[in-house]
C-alpha cells in the first residue's frame, strides 16, 4: 500500500496477495437409516437422516447400490407390520419424525409416522389406523401443529378414537423426543392421553361463534366489535395467506378500560403472542424479523412519548409491517464497512392506549374504541390458568379449521363504502368469513361498515374534513357560492375546527390555501349584480367522489346503520357472576398521547417492498 494510503485489513491481504481464509464446509455424514416395509415385512424404502440435519429418501437399484428418490414405489407409515400387530385397545402414537416413532417404542408404545416429515400426509396412509385408537403428537411450532391437526381430520372418519395431545412445557420446535429427555414419563403421556378431549373436527362459523364468546366474557365490546377481533385472531395462524395483515387500534378515553385485559386475553389466542410494552429499538426490529410474532403492545401512548430513537423504530416498523415485504433497514458496520441490513416489519399487531395513534398507523387500523364498564354490565373474573386451558382448545380448533382451508388465491368481495386502505385491511379478515360460512360473510361486512365508515374510524386529515363540510354547505348553496359566505357558513358548522384554528377562525386566504393541494381555487362568479370571489359546485364533484368514500351512505343512514350494528344486544349472552371484579388494566394514566406525524420524509423504495431507514438517528419514511 502506498505511504497514507488507507484502508482495513482485508485490503492489505489484497494488496499482499494473501486469500481470505474460506470457513471449512463440514462434509454430510449419515447418522441414522429408517426402513420401511409392507405389511409382509418386504423392505419397500429406506429414509436417510444426515448431519447436519436434512433427510434423503433411497431404493434399493437391485445391484447393491441406492437409487436416492421413491419415485413409483409404494408409501407406507413407518413400522407398518408392528402398527398391524397391535391390540385393538392400545393407543397408537402417531408423531411427525422416525427418532420420536423409534424413542416411543424402546419405552414398550406402538408407534408410527408417515413419510418425508409435515405436511406430506396421504389419504393412503389411513387404512392401518381403521378401528383403532390414536393419539397424534404434534412438534411445537406451526407446521407440526397444522400437520397433525390434518392427520386428525383425516383419520376421524376411520379411527374409533382420535385425540391431538399437547405436550406442556416445550419450548419452540421440540417434540415428544425432547419431551422425554426432560425426564418425563411414559406414564405421564398415558395419563396425559386419557385425559386429553377427543378430537372433534370443527367448521369455521362454530369457531368464530365460540371465540367471540370466550372474549365477550372478560371484556365489554359491542357484537361488531368482538366479530372483528374474532376474525383478527384467526388471521393470525393464517398469515401466510395474507398480502396484509390489519392492525387493531384498541383505544379509550380513559385509563380502566379494558385495554390491556382484551390484550391479555388475545394473547391467548393468537399464534405467536409477544405481548410487551417496551423494549429497546433493536430487540423490537430483529424480533420482528426473526420470529414474526403476533405484537401485542400496551401503552402506546407511552411508547410514542418516549426517547426518539424508541418512539421512531416503533413508528416505521408500524407504518411498513402492515404489508407483505415492508421492511425497516438499518445501518451496520462502521467506518469504511459500513452497510445495511434489511429487516422484515411484516407481522399481526394489537395496539392499545389512551388518546389517537399517528395518522398513518391508524389508517392501517381496525379501530376498536373501549368504553369504561356500567355497573349494570358483568363480566368474568380473569384467571389466566382457568382462561389457558380452554383457549388451548381454542387454538386447536383455529389450527384444524385453517388447516384443511385454503384461502391463498381467494378474493372476497369488498364492501364499496370502504376507501382503499380499509379494503386492505378487511380483505384478509372477508376471505376467512367466507370460508367459515354460515352467516360468517354477511356479518363480517357488517361489522367492516360498522367500524370503518362509523363513528368509530378515525378522524380524517383536515383536508378532507374541509372537503366534507363545504360538500354540506353546498346542499344549501346548488350551484355556487362566495368566499366570505361560504367561510362564514364553515364557522357555523357545529363541531367543525373552523372556528378556531390556532387562535383565529377561518378566513378566505386560508381556505383557498387548503383548497389548493385539490387543484380548486377560487374564481369570479356572479351572484346577482355583484362579482366576488367564490367556488363552484362543480368544481368540487372530482375531488368529492375520490375522497369522501363514505359519502356512498348519507350521514344520517351511515351513523344510524353504524350504531344499530355497534349497539345491539350480544348474540353470546355474557355471564353474570356473584362477584364483579375490578378489571383496572392501567397502574398509571398518561394524558392523550398527540403525536405529530415525522416532518422529513424521503422517499425510497426497492420493487414493490417499502423501506424505512434509519441513519444516525434520523428516520426517512414513505408513505404510500
Amino acid at each position: 500500500m502506498a505511504c497514507g494510503e488507507k484502508g482495513g485489513l482485508k485490503k492489505l491481504a489484497q494488496k499482499l496477495g494473501i486469500e481470505e481464509a474460506k470457513p471449512k464446509q463440514i462434509p454430510e455424514r449419515i447418522v441414522a437409516t429408517y426402513d420401511y416395509q409392507d405389511e409382509n415385512n418386504n423392505f419397500l424404502f429406506q429414509v436417510a437422516r444426515y448431519e447436519p440435519k436434512t433427510f434423503r429418501q433411497r431404493r434399493p437399484d437391485g445391484n447393491g447400490d441406492w437409487i436416492w428418490n421413491i419415485e413409483g414405489v409404494r408409501r407406507v407409515v413407518y413400522r407398518l407390520p408392528q402398527l398391524l400387530a397391535t391390540p385393538g385397545g392400545k393407543w397408537v402414537f402417531l408423531v411427525e419424525g422416525e427418532k420420536d416413532a423409534d424413542a416411543l417404542v424402546e419405552r414398550g408404545q406402538a408407534a408410527t409416522c408417515s413419510p418425508m416429515g409435515a405436511g406430506k400426509w396421504r389419504e393412503e396412509y389411513r387404512q392401518p389406523f381403521r378401528g383403532r385408537k390414536v393419539a397424534v403428537l404434534s412438534d411445537n411450532d406451526e407446521p407440526g401443529q397444522a400437520h397433525a391437526h390434518q392427520v386428525a381430520t383425516s383419520l376421524i372418519r376411520i379411527a374409533s378414537c382420535v385425540k391431538v395431545i399437547v405436550l406442556p412445557n416445550l419450548e419452540r420446535g421440540q417434540d415428544i423426543y425432547d419431551w422425554l429427555a426432560k425426564g418425563n414419563s411414559i406414564e405421564d403421556l398415558l395419563r396425559l392421553t386419557e385425559v386429553s378431549p377427543t378430537w372433534q373436527s370443527s367448521s369455521g362459523h362454530e369457531v368464530l361463534d365460540a371465540i367471540v364468546a370466550f372474549i365477550l366474557r372478560f371484556v365489554v365490546l359491542s357484537q361488531c366489535q368482538a366479530e372483528a377481533i374474532a376474525l383478527w385472531v384467526l388471521h393470525t395462524h393464517a398469515l401466510e395467506a395474507a398480502e396484509a395483515t390489519p392492525y387493531l387500534n384498541i383505544t379509550s378515553p380513559e385509563k380502566r378500560s379494558g385495554k390491556t385485559r382484551l390484550l391479555e386475553t388475545l394473547e391467548l389466542l393468537v399464534a405467536r403472542p409477544w405481548f410487551t410494552g417496551r423494549v429497546t429499538p433493536a430487540v423490537l426490529a430483529r424480533k420482528v424479523d426473526l420470529e414474526r410474532p403476533t405484537l401485542l403492545l400496551d401503552e402506546s401512548d407511552a411508547a410514542f412519548k418516549s426517547d426518539k430513537e424508541y418512539a421512531e423504530a416503533l413508528r416505521s416498523i408500524l407504518n411498513t409491517g402492515y404489508r407483505r415485504g415492508g421492511k425497516s433497514s438499518l445501518c451496520v458496520g462502521q467506518g469504511a464497512a459500513i452497510g445495511y441490513k434489511d429487516l422484515s416489519t411484516f407481522c399481526p399487531k394489537a395496539i392499545a392506549g389512551i388518546g389517537k395513534l399517528p395518522d398513518t398507523v391508524a389508517d392501517r387500523s381496525i379501530p376498536i374504541v373501549l368504553k369504561r364498564r356500567a355497573p349494570n354490565e358483568q363480566i368474568e373474573r380473569f384467571r389466566q390458568r382457568n382462561a389457558e386451558q380452554e383457549a388451548s382448545l381454542l387454538r386447536q380448533q383455529i389450527i384444524q379449521f385453517l388447516s384443511v382451508t385454503p384461502l391463498s388465491d381467494t378474493e372476497p368481495d369488498i364492501p364499496q363504502e370502504l376507501d382503499d386502505r380499509a379494503a386492505d385491511c378487511w380483505e384478509p379478515l372477508l376471505a376467512i368469513a367466507d370460508a367459515a360460512g354460515d352467516d360468517w360473510p354477511r356479518r363480517a361486512r357488517e361489522a367492516a361498515r360498522a367500524l370503518m365508515t362509523g363513528e368509530d374510524r378515525e378522524d380524517e386529515s383536515l383536508g378532507v374534513q374541509l372537503l366534507a363540510d363545504i360538500k354540506l354547505v353546498f346542499e344549501e348553496n346548488p350551484e355556487q357560492i362566495s368566499s366570505a359566505d361560504l367561510v362564514s357558513a364553515l364557522i357555523q358548522i357545529e363541531e367543525s375546527p373552523w372556528g378556531d384554528m390556532h387562535g383565529k377562525p377561518i378566513n378566505a386566504r386560508r381556505l383557498a390555501r387548503l383548497l389548493k393541494p385539490y387543484g380548486i381555487r377560487p374564481q369570479t362568479i356572479r351572484i346577482d349584480d355583484k362579482t366576488p370571489k367564490g367556488y363552484r359546485q362543480a368544481d368540487f364533484q372530482d375531488v368529492w367522489m375520490r375522497y369522501l368514500y363514505s359519502d356512498l351512505l348519507s350521514a344520517t343512514a351511515q351513523h344510524a346503520a353504524t350504531a344499530q350494528l355497534c349497539e345491539r344486544a350480544p348474540k353470546y349472552p355474557q355471564q353474570t357472576v356473584p362477584e364483579v371484579p375490578d378489571v383496572a388494566d392501567n397502574s398509571q394514566s398518561y394524558p392523550e398521547a398527540n403525536v405529530a406525524d415525522v416532518a422529513d420524509k424521503t422517499p425510497g423504495r426497492e420493487g414493490n417492498e417499502e423501506v424505512f431507514v434509519f441513519k444516525e438517528g434520523q428516520q426517512w419514511e414513505m408513505e404510500i
